[in-house]
């Protein structure tokens, strides 16, 4: 399981946090059917998670509170992180909803409409019916299928979206086309899209919660796009909005030098790690030799019981491969004649 990626996680939540932009998106977006039952000024954001705490690093949600057809429900947004498809979400989800249902206890239930955002270029196959992930749901004796629960979660597949299917709000139509870039391949699909988004975020009023995500949205692009893609951009950018334009390379130099200073901290810090690992090996070398020159001792004192301590001394000079090689000498030794000449 990979953890979240930090850029994209502030950017999501920097985009769909913003009511305005969570209601152009639940406008845009979600079936029609759905969409007439919502009332679009009753949406607010609820503050609580529903992940557990292990798996909060693995993903991050969003939670609405709307009204339908003048009922209090939900729109629950889970955004999944994976580039591949996940087969097991919509057990996920169950989990999610049963914990939103459990803080609602004892008023009846409200009704919960979870969406998954789906960035990854493979087409999604998982099944977004729940009794689909039972074996043979389909063949399954009706007597036996009143046993099964059952709900469905609505997709939004971003990699599928055509260009003119781009639609909403413009931060919302930015962080579409931000997701699109990467899961497209032809070069000049990828720089029309790139246009799309310097033009759009040129456009943006200079309001301070725009400030704030075109900073964030830079720092993603930087982060995620590669140099080649990043210097592209920046220069077509410039050819719409010269501000901006400058803004987004201050932001990257920053980013830049982020990464230096960061690189020669790590440096520092393997040096350092590197440096306790020599000492420990020295250290236990050291040991290692003071454990043989006490052990020899013994067995020179044992066989030699007159023998002076001044060959103690001489002991704490010889090399490891010295020690062991006057230690299998030793065991042939027949006086301290001997002795003498490999110490003295």
């Amino acid at each position: 399981m990979k953890k979240i990626d930090k850029p994209h996680d502030k950017l999501f939540k920097e985009v769909m946090g913003d009511i305005e932009t969570a209601k152009s998106f639940i406008q845009h977006y979600l079936p029609p059917k759905i969409v007439r039952l919502i009332d679009p000024e009753s949406i607010t954001i609820e503050t609580d998670s529903y992940i557990e705490k292990d798996l909060s690093e693995y993903f991050f949600d969003l939670l609405f509170r709307v009204k339908m057809q003048q009922e209090e429900g939900y729109v629950y947004m889970l955004f999944e992180h994976k580039s591949k498809v996940d087969k097991h979400v919509s057990l996920q989800l169950l989990g999610y909803l049963t914990s939103i249902w459990k803080k609602t206890v004892p008023q009846p239930l409200p009704v919960i409409l979870p969406v998954v955002f789906y960035q990854g270029r493979e087409k999604w196959e998982a099944p977004q019916w729940f009794s689909n992930r039972f074996s043979n749901s389909d063949r399954m004796d009706g007597d036996l299928k009143d046993y099964i629960p059952d709900y469905k979660y609505e997709l939004f597949e971003i990699s599928s979206l055509r260009d003119e299917e781009v639609k909403g709000a413009k931060r919302l139509r930015i962080y579409l086309d931000v997701l699109r870039l990467r899961a497209l391949r032809e070069k000049a699909a990828i720089r029309e899209a790139m246009f799309r988004v310097a033009v759009t975020i040129s456009e943006l009023s200079r309001t301070e919660a725009n400030e704030r995500f075109f900073q964030v949205c830079t720092i993603y692009l930087f982060e995620t796009m590669g140099k080649e893609n990043f210097e592209q951009l920046s220069e077509l950018m410039e050819t719409v909005s010269e501000e901006r334009s400058e803004k987004m390379q201050t932001i990257a130099d920053m980013l830049r030098q982020e990464g230096m200073e960061k690189g020669i901290l790590k440096g520092r810090e393997e040096g350092l790690e590197k440096g306790m690992e020599k000492g420990m090996e020295k250290g236990m070398e050291k040991g290692m030799e003071k454990g043989r020159e006490e052990l020899l001792w013994k067995l020179i004192s044992k066989k030699f019981p007159k023998a002076s301590k001044k060959y103690f001394e001489r002991l704490k000079s010889l090399t490891i491969e010295q020690l062991d090689t006057l230690g299998l000498a030793l065991i042939d030794m027949k006086n301290e004649e001997e002795l003498k000449k490999h110490l003295m």
